[in-house]
């Protein structure tokens, strides 16, 4: 019986030393996530053969077709699976918020890579409530624009 109550000590020590902490997990997710990010600049620049730091949305697709797969297995590593990909760039060259690109058609590498980083992963319900909120506020202020409309074509009518 005591040999058996040891054992369990022991076992149970063991488990608890072969469970990371919180922190080394922390570092760990925190280092793949730069690992990903590296890779994915690493594809991405591979694209831009003039060195210029921009790629444009004919280059993506095209390349995300081939690389022997490797840019879409990244791509789908991040949870970002690429379907169309002529699309997918535009939304997310629009969401980087790069002022130095004139048009949805050209991205900055860097940004671009940054804005997948963000965009990586399954949405969380958080995610999905915000976006929920920000509806309902578009919602009301083009509501409070049509009525403005209607008040402004009202005055035009009148005169």
């Amino acid at each position: 019986a005591v040999i058996n109550i040891l054992t369990g000590i022991f076992v149970d020590s063991a488990l608890k030393l072969a469970v990371p902490d919180r922190d080394a997990r922390a570092l760990s997710l925190k280092k793949d996530d730069e690992a990903a990010r590296e890779e994915l600049f690493g594809l991405l620049s591979e694209i831009d053969t003039m060195n210029t730091g921009i790629i444009n949305v004919e280059d993506f697709a095209e390349n995300l077709k081939k690389k022997n797969g490797k840019l879409q297995a990244q791509m789908t590593l991040l949870g970002l699976p690429v379907d169309r990909a002529a699309d997918f760039f535009r939304v997310v060259s629009v969401l980087c918020g790069d002022e130095s690109m004139s048009n949805e058609e050209e991205a900055n590498i860097q940004a671009f890579v940054e804005c997948c980083m963000r965009l990586k992963g399954s949405a969380a319900n958080l995610h999905l409530q915000c976006v929920a909120g920000d509806l309902v506020h578009i919602s009301v202020m083009l509501q409070q624009q049509m009525e403005l409309c209607e008040m402004l074509a009202e005055k035009l009518e009148q005169q």
